[in-house]
């Protein structure tokens, strides 16, 4: 089976970091304060404008791409996908990584190839194998549809919607993300879930 895996909220809990680094953001900078943890988009999480979001993530892009820890089981429970013989695709729209060309300066151009050195370099230390790895500059579903994908591991809410209009989607359980549910969705809380859910599915599809 092909399988597609996003980073940020799959691999890394970007949702501790967004509140933890935003809360002290706050006071730093008189920002006002953590008014809802429970939600997916940072205007709703510290009713922030997108200035102060862009600014946020300009300060801290970096740190979060080279220091954030890859979630427990994720890097030995690929490997066993990967063993199984299943084909693995890293999906992801990490912000910088994923900016088109020929929107944006040369100056920025530089800095997105330095984010995708910086995630490959992550993956690589952190012991995540992978067949490809798409950096994806818009909605990820023709990606899905051109690699073949079978089975999708996301966490965003309207990513795991879409996407479950057209192949398997397990959506990786944060609160954020719950009450999305439909035929093609399965819910999972950690890696071990994860592997066991895939293997389920590939047995099943092999009878």
């Amino acid at each position: 089976m092909n399988i597609g895996i996003d980073i940020d909220g799959v691999l890394t809990d970007v949702r501790k970091f967004v509140i933890e680094e935003g809360s002290k953001y706050c006071k730093e900078h008189n920002k006002g304060e953590l008014i809802n943890p429970d939600v997916y988009e940072m205007k709703e999480m510290f009713g922030w404008n997108l200035a102060t979001i862009f600014n946020f993530w300009r300060k801290n892009i970096f740190k979060y791409a080279k220091e954030n820890p890859v979630i427990d089981g994720a890097s030995e429970n690929i490997k066993k996908l990967k063993e199984d013989g299943h084909k693995i695709y890293i999906i992801t729209a990490r912000w910088l990584a994923s900016t088109k060309k020929h929107r944006i300066l040369r100056h920025v151009e530089k800095i997105s190839n330095k984010m995708k050195e910086t995630v490959i370099n992550w993956l690589s230390e952190n012991n995540i194998i992978y067949d490809e790895i798409i950096f994806s500059k818009d909605d990820k579903s023709k990606h899905i549809i051109k690699n073949n994908i079978d089975i999708m591991i996301e966490d965003a809410p309207d990513n795991v919607k879409e996407l479950s209009e057209l192949t398997k989607v397990i959506c990786y359980d944060w609160v954020y993300n719950r009450g999305i549910e439909n035929k093609n969705i399965y819910r999972c809380s950690n890696w071990d879930e994860i592997y066991k859910v895939i293997s389920e599915l590939s047995n099943n599809s092999n009878k």
